[in-house]
C-alpha cells in the first residue's frame, strides 16, 4: 500500500526577475531556429482595488457578480494589443483566457523577444530553480503597457513526494459527512439544490479517468447516485491539446485520483471539473483563469463553461521563500477574479509542517494557500471513538496531524503545514483571532481551517498509477495529506450550499468562518493537541503547538458546516451607491452665455465598497416632448452643458449603478432659465445699466414715476430678479389689473434679490406689470430715485 506524505507542490520562481532590460547576446542571431517554444503572457488588472473589493463582497447574486466582474477583467482591446505584439514579434497565438494570451514560436524567436530563459538543473539551488521556472527576463515594449510578465507555457519538474503505508483506519466520504456535520444534524450529501453544483480542481499531473469509474463501481465506496462519466465529469485541458495520460511512475496521477475520488465520495451529487495544466507558473495561473472564463460562460469558455462552479480545490503549492514576487503578483488578481466570480478557493497548507519543503529547510508557509483569497486547509488525525455512528458531538476525536522534528516533518510521516506569511499583511477577517500569542501577529496566518489529512486515518483510493501497477497492478491504496483535506473541505462546503438551495457560488467565506469562530457557538471542533515542528525552528510563527482557539497548526479547527452556514450566508447586505445631481447656470452674468446650463451629477460608492459603474441621466424640458439629453450609460459622475431657453424649466433625473447593477435612488433636480431684462417691454423713461453683478450683464432701470415694464410668460410660479441698493426705491407689481405687491428695492449696499411674486396651482400664460412708484424728486431713502428689473424666473 502507498500513502502521500506531502502536498504536491508547484515549482515556481524563488526570486524576483526583472521584467525589462535584459541584454541578448549578439551570437544568438546566428543560432538555429530551434524547436517550438510556448510562451504565456499574463495581462494587468484594469482596477486592482475594485477587483479586491468585489472579491471580498458578500450577498451578490450570480448575475450581479458576472456583470461586475466583466468590467474588471482585461478588456478585449488589451487582449488585441497583446495578440498584435506577439504576432509582430513572430509568435503564433494559440489560445486565450480571461487573463492570458499563449503563443508559440521557434526558440530563437522567443529568445529575441523575451530574453534568455535559464535551463533546469538536476539538483538546482533556490536561485537556479527560480531562473528555470520563473518569468522571462524581458517584456517587449509593445507589451509593457498591458502585461505583467511572460512565462514558459510548458516544462517544469515533477513536484510531489510519495511513501508506503497500510490502510489501518480507512475513512469514507460517508464518514467525513458524518464527522463534519453539527451534532445530531442529518449530514448533507449534496442534494437540495435546483441545479447540479460543480467542484473544480487544479491538476498539474496526468490521469486515467477510468480509476474514478472503477472506484465508484466498488460497493461501499459511494453512498449516492451511480457515477456517469459523461454527465458527472468534464476534464478541461490547459495550454495543451489533451488531458495527459500517465506513462511513468512520477506522473502524479495518484494525486488526481485522490482529489476526484474523495470529492465523489463526499459529495456524490456534484459535477466534477478538473483543470489539467502543465506544471509551471503559467500552467496554474492559466487554470485559475480558465475557471473565470467558464463561470462567466464567455467566448473563451471550455465547452460552453459552467455557471454552477461553486468551489475549486488545489493541492499544489510551494513555500513563499521559493516563490518569486512576480509569480505572486501575476497570480493574485486572477485568484481575486475567481472569488469575485463566486467560486470559493480551497488550498492545501502543505504536508511538511512549518518547513513546507523549502530549499532552505527553514520555516515558511505554502503559497497559494497563504494568499488572503484562499481558504488554507491544514491537516488533522480524525478518529471515531467507536462505531462511525451519526455525530452526537462526542463520538469523533480530532487532533493535529503532527510532526515534532525537522526530519520527521520533511522526510518522515509529515505534518500539517502552517505558520505566518512573510508576504501578505494580516487580513481584516483574522482580527477576530484574539487569543495569545496570535492576536498580535501582523501578517497573514495559515491555515484557516483543517480536516482529516493524516495518512493513518486517510482515504482509500483506486489507482492505476504506473508506480503501483509496475509492481502489483491496479490497486487500492490509502492516501492522506492536506491533498485530502482540501478537496474534502470543498466537498463538505458544496454539500452545505446544496442543502441551502444555492444554485451558484458565494465567493469569499473567510469573514463568515471567522465570525462563526468569534461567536463561540460550536461551529468548529477545536483541535487542541499536536504540533507541526520544533519550536527552535519556528521563525516568525508564534507557536508550533496546537491549543485552545486559533493556532497555526489547525487554524480555527475543523468546521461543523451546518453551524457555520448561517454565518457564511448571513452577511452585510450589498448597499447601493448614492447619487446627487444639480443644475447650475454656468456663467449667469455673462452677456452672451447667461442662458447656458450645466447639469452635473456625482455618484458615491456605497459602504459595501463595490466599484461604481455608470449613471443613467435624463434631462427634459417641462411641457415639451422628447429629451434634451438621454444617456443610460453615462459616466458615474459627470456633467452636461446645453443652451437653455429663457423661461423654460428643465428637470434632470439620475440613477447611478455600481458594477454589480445595484441602483441608487433616483436623484431629481429642477432649474428654470431666467428671462433677462432685454425681453421685457417698457413704457416711459428707462435706461439699461451694465454690471457683472446683473444677470446677463445688465438690468433695466428707471427713475421716472409711473413708468412701467411688462413681461408675458407661461408657468405656475414666478420669481422676479431685482437690483437693490441705497439709490433704489419702491416698485408695484400687478397682474391682470390686480395689485399684487409693492417691492422696496432699498438696501444699504448694492446687490440683488429674488422676490416670489406669484404662485398658482394652475399653469397658464400671464402678463405682469412692474410700475415705478418713486419719483424723480429726492426724498427719503425709501423713495429713492431708481427701480429696476433684472429678470424673471418662471417654473413651468
Amino acid at each position: 500500500m502507498q500513502r502521500w506524505t506531502t502536498a504536491a507542490r508547484l515549482a515556481v520562481a524563488t526570486t524576483i526577475v526583472a521584467a525589462t532590460g535584459a541584454t541578448i547576446a549578439p551570437a544568438l542571431a546566428a543560432q538555429p531556429a530551434g524547436p517550438a517554444t510556448g510562451v504565456t503572457v499574463f495581462l494587468k488588472a484594469p482596477d486592482s482595488a475594485a477587483l479586491q473589493r468585489l472579491a471580498d463582497a458578500h450577498g451578490l447574486t450570480h448575475a450581479q457578480r458576472v456583470r461586475a466582474l466583466r468590467v474588471l477583467l482585461p478588456s478585449t482591446a488589451e487582449h488585441t494589443q497583446a495578440i498584435a505584439a506577439l504576432r509582430d514579434a513572430g509568435l503564433k497565438v494559440t489560445s486565450q483566457s480571461a487573463w492570458s494570451v499563449s503563443a508559440t514560436a521557434p526558440s530563437s524567436t522567443v529568445t529575441r523577444a523575451f530574453g534568455i530563459h535559464a535551463i533546469a538543473h538536476l539538483h538546482p539551488t533556490a536561485a537556479q530553480e527560480a531562473a528555470a521556472t520563473g518569468p522571462y527576463p524581458t517584456l517587449p515594449a509593445s507589451l509593457q503597457g498591458v502585461a505583467t510578465a511572460a512565462f514558459p507555457t510548458t516544462g517544469g519538474p515533477a513536484a510531489y513526494h510519495a511513501a508506503d503505508d497500510t490502510c489501518d483506519n480507512c475513512l469514507t466520504g460517508t464518514d467525513f459527512r458524518n464527522a463534519y456535520t453539527a451534532p445530531t444534524a442529518t449530514p448533507a450529501n449534496g442534494q437540495g439544490s435546483a441545479a447540479t453544483l460543480t467542484i473544480a480542481t487544479i491538476q498539474l499531473a496526468a490521469w486515467n479517468p477510468g480509476d474514478l469509474i472503477n472506484w465508484s463501481n466498488t460497493p461501499g465506496n459511494v453512498d449516492g447516485p451511480q457515477y456517469n462519466q459523461s454527465q458527472d465529469l468534464t476534464m478541461v485541458p490547459i495550454d495543451q491539446a489533451t488531458v495527459p495520460t500517465p506513462t511513468k511512475a512520477d506522473d502524479g496521477d495518484e494525486e488526481v485520483d485522490l482529489d476526484q475520488e474523495a470529492l465523489y465520495g463526499t459529495d456524490p451529487y456534484a459535477h466534477q471539473r478538473p483543470y489539467f495544466a502543465p506544471n509551471t507558473s503559467a500552467g496554474i495561473a492559466d487554470a485559475y483563469s480558465q475557471i473565470v472564463d467558464d463561470v462567466l460562460q464567455d467566448t473563451h469558455a471550455y465547452q460552453g463553461g459552467d455557471s454552477h462552479i461553486v468551489a475549486v480545490s488545489s493541492s499544489w503549492g510551494i513555500c513563499e521563500a521559493d516563490t518569486g514576487l512576480q509569480d505572486i503578483e501575476t497570480l493574485e488578481p486572477i485568484l481575486q477574479s475567481v472569488l469575485a466570480a463566486g467560486v470559493t478557493i480551497f488550498d492545501s497548507s502543505g504536508d511538511n509542517g512549518i518547513y513546507d519543503g523549502c530549499q532552505s529547510e527553514l520555516a515558511d508557509v505554502d503559497y497559494p494557500a497563504s494568499s488572503p483569497e484562499a481558504i488554507a486547509v491544514g491537516g488533522t488525525n480524525l478518529l471515531p471513538t467507536g462505531v462511525s455512528a451519526p455525530n452526537d458531538g462526542t463520538n469523533w476525536t480530532e487532533q493535529a496531524w503532527s510532526c515534532t522534528t525537522q526530519l520527521g516533518c520533511l522526510d518522515g510521516t509529515g505534518g500539517s503545514g502552517g505558520g505566518v506569511s512573510l508576504v501578505f499583511p494580516k487580513p481584516s477577517y483574522q482580527t477576530e483571532v484574539t487569543n495569545a500569542p496570535f492576536a498580535s501577529t501582523v501578517r497573514r496566518m495559515v491555515p484557516d481551517i483543517s480536516a482529516d489529512a493524516d495518512p493513518a486515518t486517510g482515504f482509500r483510493i483506486y489507482t492505476t498509477d504506473p508506480g503501483n501497477t509496475a509492481i502489483s497492478g491496479p490497486s487500492y491504496i490509502q492516501i492522506g495529506g492536506t491533498s485530502l483535506a482540501s478537496p474534502l473541505s470543498a466537498a463538505l462546503f458544496t454539500n452545505m450550499l446544496a442543502a441551502h438551495g444555492s444554485t451558484s457560488g458565494i465567493g469569499d467565506i473567510h469573514t463568515g468562518l471567522y465570525k462563526a469562530y468569534a461567536a463561540n457557538v460550536g461551529a468548529f471542533r477545536d483541535v487542541t493537541q499536536g504540533s507541526n515542528g520544533t519550536a527552535a525552528d519556528d521563525g516568525n510563527d508564534p507557536s508550533v503547538t496546537a491549543g485552545v482557539g486559533y493556532d497555526t497548526v489547525s487554524g480555527l479547527g475543523a468546521p461543523l458546516w451546518p453551524t457555520v452556514a448561517k454565518y457564511v450566508f448571513v452577511s452585510a447586505p450589498v448597499l447601493p451607491p448614492k447619487t446627487v445631481d444639480k443644475f447650475t447656470l454656468a456663467t449667469p452674468n455673462s452677456p452672451t452665455l447667461a442662458h447656458q446650463v450645466t447639469a452635473s451629477w456625482t455618484a458615491t460608492m456605497s459602504a459595501s465598497g463595490i466599484a461604481l459603474g455608470s449613471s443613467a441621466v435624463t434631462i427634459t424640458r417641462d411641457g415639451q416632448p422628447g429629451d434634451v439629453y438621454d444617456n443610460s450609460t453615462a459616466t458615474a459622475s459627470g456633467t452636461y452643458t446645453f443652451n437653455g431657453v429663457p423661461g423654460a424649466t428643465y428637470q434632470i433625473k439620475v440613477v447611478s449603478s455600481d458594477i454589480t447593477g445595484a441602483r441608487s435612488r433616483q436623484a431629481v433636480s429642477t432649474i428654470s432659465v431666467p428671462i433677462d431684462d432685454k425681453s421685457f417691454k417698457f413704457s416711459g423713461a428707462w435706461h439699461r445699466a451694465a454690471s457683472t453683478n446683473y444677470y446677463a450683464g445688465t438690468s433695466a432701470q428707471s427713475d421716472s414715476r409711473n413708468s412701467y415694464a411688462t413681461i408675458k410668460a407661461t408657468g405656475t410660479t414666478y420669481d422676479l430678479l431685482v437690483p437693490t441698493g441705497p439709490n433704489f426705491g419702491l416698485m408695484r407689481v400687478s397682474w391682470n389689473g390686480f395689485k399684487l405687491m409693492r417691492i422696496n428695492l432699498y438696501a444699504r449696499t448694492a446687490g440683488e434679490k429674488v422676490v416670489d411674486i406669484f404662485d398658482s396651482g394652475t399653469r397658464q400664460s400671464r402678463t405682469f406689470k412692474f410700475t415705478v412708484l418713486s419719483g424723480t424728486a429726492k426724498g427719503s431713502a425709501a423713495y429713492a430715485a431708481n427701480v429696476g428689473v433684472d429678470g424673471l424666473i418662471v417654473l413651468y
